[in-house]
């Protein structure tokens, strides 16, 4: 008399859902994925085939019927970062794009149940493909129009409001600490990133630039996103309030520059501030 084995449990919900995730981020189609490491030690690629956790039908096998949600992955994915990076896609073409983006949720896949921060590690993963042309203009284009979406979704401020600077007493000024808004995003790039940008959204295509540093803050503003060039000098006063550094030394920054009293109030007028520490510190 054979003795017989125990059939072996059925995975848990837990590693259903591992598996079932495993085959849809996959980037070969479902019949590979099924073959993968991660699936395969979930589920047999056999038992797979024979249907053990998707039935076939008289059309499709469960491979083809994994295939319809493994295409559909991708292509939303594709199509958020469409929607987030299109100048990006622009500079590389759309074929390129389509590459890289598979290339990305591969090492990214979608943690988060918000989608909008699926593209935030986008701009370090630009610049280390070597062997994109142009690279380290690609990754300052991504880092760009990562800040403008940044600025759109950050939370609700209320500006400091005009009369509020105007009752803090001269004398407290040199030492007072200014918070800026959550929607501020301060960008120093080497490439004059924002003048190809704008030409983009006015459609006017133009080649890659030369090398030119170029400083920007971008910000939301009546439920708007604004992008502002800067020269050095105000980017250096505007980083050092941003940093927590009292006004007096952060004023010093801009190395005696005659338009600091004006850029500080386009700051205000911009609604940058959210309030103003007169605190005394040690």
């Amino acid at each position: 008399m054979t003795a017989r084995s125990r059939p072996s449990p059925p995975p848990s919900l837990r590693s259903l859902q591992r598996w079932f995730a495993a085959v849809v981020e996959h980037p070969a189609t479902a019949d590979v994925a099924l073959r993968s490491r991660a699936a395969a030690a979930i589920v047999p690629p056999a038992a797979a085939a024979r249907g053990a956790v998707v039935l076939g039908n008289a059309r499709m096998t469960p491979a083809e019927r994994l295939q319809v949600y493994n295409g559909a992955y991708l292509a939303r994915l594709l199509e958020v970062l469409q929607g987030d990076f299109g100048a990006l896609q622009q500079a590389l073409g759309e074929d390129r794009f389509r590459a890289l983006v598979a290339k990305f949720v591969v090492a990214h896949p979608s943690r988060h149940p918000n989608l909008n921060q699926l593209g935030r590690p986008l701009p370090g993963f630009v610049a280390r493909q070597r062997d994109l042309p142009h690279r380290p203009f690609l990754a300052e284009l991504a880092t760009l129009e990562r800040a403008v979406s940044d600025a759109f979704d950050a939370p609700e401020f209320t500006p400091l409001a005009n009369d509020r600077l105007a009752a803090v007493p001269p004398e407290r000024w040199a030492t007072a600490r200014l918070t800026l808004n959550p929607s501020v995003q301060l960008c120093a790039f080497r490439h004059p990133v924002d003048e190809w940008y704008q030409a983009w959204k006015e459609g006017r295509p133009r080649p890659v630039p030369a090398r030119a540093a170029s400083w920007l803050v971008v910000f939301r503003r009546d439920d708007r996103v604004w992008r502002q060039r800067l020269e050095r000098p105000a980017f250096a006063v505007l980083a050092a309030l941003a940093e927590g550094v009292p006004l007096a030394p952060a004023l010093e920054r801009a190395r005696g520059a005659a338009a600091v009293g004006e850029w500080f109030q386009g700051f205000a007028r911009d609604g940058l501030f959210t309030a103003v520490d007169l605190r005394r510190r040690r």
